[in-house]
């Protein structure tokens, strides 16, 4: 993988985690017990997915552009 291409998919798939946050959010204020359980479940398993199958071979071949919070 070319680093430009690193660089541009981590960016877009940290806006992606950014935004399924804020869906959750709703979800979670939204009083709806099954809404709440549903996107949990759902956007937990998208996001392990993102994290371990993408962006993890990512960081291993650009060590530099895994955040140091992480």
């Amino acid at each position: 993988m070319k680093k430009e291409d690193a660089i541009s998919m981590d960016e877009h798939l940290k806006s992606m985690i950014h935004h399924a946050n804020h869906v959750l959010f709703i979800a979670n204020n939204s009083g709806d017990a099954e809404l709440k359980k549903q996107v949990q479940k759902v956007l937990g398993s998208v996001v392990t997915e993102l994290d371990f199958e993408i962006l993890e071979p990512i960081y291993k071949e650009f060590p530099d552009l895994r955040p140091s919070d992480l």
